[in-house]
């Protein structure tokens, strides 16, 4: 079960919001080198992982859902911070 799940309805259609999800998990990966490993896409799913952290992104032609588990005691002490910054990054990409 995850440990944070959310998701945004959006209006960009498949294609508009999955290069948004990608640019999104790139830009993670990015910025934070150190704590993601690996971003796998298949089809409209990506899976990434990293040191603290496991999780599913998937994007539909409405709807973006993000599923993480974290993994280790401090990681989940950080889960209502890994949950703001989702959501604001969240609100950023997929605003109403």
């Amino acid at each position: 079960m995850a440990d944070i799940s959310m998701s945004r309805d959006h209006s960009y259609g498949l294609d508009g919001a999955k290069e948004k999800l990608e640019n999104m998990l790139s830009g993670f990966k990015e910025r934070k080198p150190d704590l993601i490993n690996d971003v796998s896409w298949s089809g409209n799913s990506a899976v990434a992982s990293g040191k603290f952290f496991k999780g599913t992104f998937t994007v539909s032609d409405a709807n973006v859902a993000v599923d993480i588990e974290l993994i280790g005691f401090a990681a989940k002490m950080a889960k209502g911070m890994v949950r703001e910054q989702i959501n604001k990054q969240l609100d950023r990409e997929f605003a109403a």
